[in-house]
């Protein structure tokens, strides 16, 4: 697994953002039936709002992540990209529920605890940079005889 993540890091953003999205995809799709038991189609389309919200601010700070990479611009990645991670799903969230209608009286707001952690997730694995490999300081000869 660790290989396999090492490998992802590295390669380009759109394959990056390729994973976050099968990976959003996989989870609403496990989650759809249960969303269908419990409230037909209102539900289902408030988890695929949620799943959609969470994807576009997960998205939006891999994205950042990769354009302020370097350690000059960590600090200002940092910010940025979490502004969007947690802006996005969140002020849209909090304006569907305020306006209320079918989307809100579904549940829009439990779907986003369900889907932002996920999203959460695979976007900090998908952005840390990969490792550098080890390197062995230069050994010098051992002065004892």
């Amino acid at each position: 697994m660790t290989a396999w993540l090492t490998r992802v890091r590295s390669q380009g953003l759109a394959r990056r953002a390729t994973i976050l999205t099968a990976a959003m995809l996989l989870a609403f799709a496990l989650a759809a039936p249960f969303v269908a038991w419990r409230g037909a189609s209102p539900a289902i389309y408030a988890a695929a709002v949620a799943a959609a919200l969470s994807w576009a601010g997960a998205t939006f700070a891999l994205v950042v992540a990769h354009l302020l990479r370097g350690p000059a611009l960590a600090f200002i990645a940092l910010g940025v990209a979490t502004i969007g991670r947690l802006g996005i799903p969140l002020l849209a969230g909090a304006l569907i529920h305020l306006q209320g209608g079918p989307l809100a009286e579904a549940g829009l707001l439990y779907y986003l605890l369900l889907f932002y952690p996920v999203a959460l997730t695979v976007e900090i694995a998908l952005s840390l940079p990969p490792p550098r490999p080890a390197t062995c300081p230069a050994v010098s000869p051992d002065p004892r005889p």
